[in-house]
């Protein structure tokens, strides 16, 4: 009977380690995932912040015949930079998917002095 308890406890320590690693992974490429929007996100929002002026940022109504010539360029670039950013994600996270890997987690160490 000892020796079956001992099969199960290491067969049931294999799934737990094979499930530790997979959501290892997937914590790994949810963190990449937010960490790439974020940047192309912010990229793209201190670019309109500083040159929006150009195509009017801001302005709902009124637009120069300007405004809406450099509006229409910056959304072409904007869909440019956004899917290239995603294609890069996803290639990013296929690539993730291809390795085994397991989350270090945190680690406090408790240092008891007399």
């Amino acid at each position: 009977m000892g020796d079956f308890n001992r099969r199960v406890l290491t067969e049931a320590r294999k799934v737990n380690e094979e499930k530790f690693k997979d959501n290892s992974k997937r914590r790994m490429a949810k963190n990449i995932e937010r960490k790439f929007k974020t940047t192309m996100i912010g990229s793209l929002a201190s670019f309109e912040g500083i040159f929006g002026e150009l195509w009017g940022h801001g302005k709902e109504e009124n637009l120069t015949e300007e405004e809406i010539y450099w509006q229409d360029k910056w959304d072409e670039a904007r869909t440019e930079i956004l899917n290239n950013g995603n294609n890069q994600l996803r290639a990013a996270i296929d690539e993730i998917m291809e390795y085994t890997m397991s989350w270090n987690r945190y680690q406090t160490d408790f240092i008891i002095t007399k």
